[in-house]
């Protein structure tokens, strides 16, 4: 997947008909309508030769995919308890880490953070701690948050504005 451009200036680019999918099942342009822009944590956005590598002649004018934030959630959710048991122990359900606090690279995640969650794999993690409340108010200053979440990972060579975001 492709995050090497601004998604607006991509999208530009595409085709007629280019194919779309929302949380990994394909929708047509009018059930995007349906979304509240707020709700979209990922949007990636291919074309030319590697969408239809992809997709085949369906991808020939290009390929949209977006992520909501609680798809992403799941995600990370997913990933995270794979590559930490208390993690797993910590949050036994996707989506109800709302009294947790996540620092990625040693920056406190507060908002709109979810897809570079989502984002983290294999060629780009490296650990994952937890943070008892105690451990999270002397480390970070937090004290709103039950649990503190360090997740120290490389930026994915692909992630649009790495730099700026990740």
């Amino acid at each position: 997947m492709a995050f090497s451009q601004s998604p607006k200036r991509a999208i530009k680019k595409l085709g007629a008909e280019p194919v779309y999918f929302m949380d990994s099942v394909n929708v047509d342009k009018g059930e995007l309508m349906k979304y509240d822009p707020n709700s979209i944590a990922i949007v990636t956005v291919l074309k030319g030769e590697e969408a239809m590598k992809i997709f085949g002649e369906n991808g020939k004018d290009g390929a949209v995919y977006i992520e909501t934030i609680s798809f992403a959630k799941s995600r990370y959710w997913k990933y995270f308890r794979s590559k930490s048991p208390e993690y797993a122990a910590l949050l036994p359900v996707a989506n109800q880490d709302t009294t947790i606090q996540y620092i990625l690279n040693d920056k406190v995640l507060d908002k709109n953070f979810e897809g570079n969650l989502a984002l983290i794999n294999d060629k780009v993690f490296k650990e994952i701690k937890v943070l008892n409340k105690e451990e999270l108010q002397k480390q970070y200053g937090i004290q709103n948050k039950e649990a503190g979440v360090v997740i120290k990972s490389e930026t994915p060579e692909d992630l649009h504005n790495g730099k700026k975001k990740f």
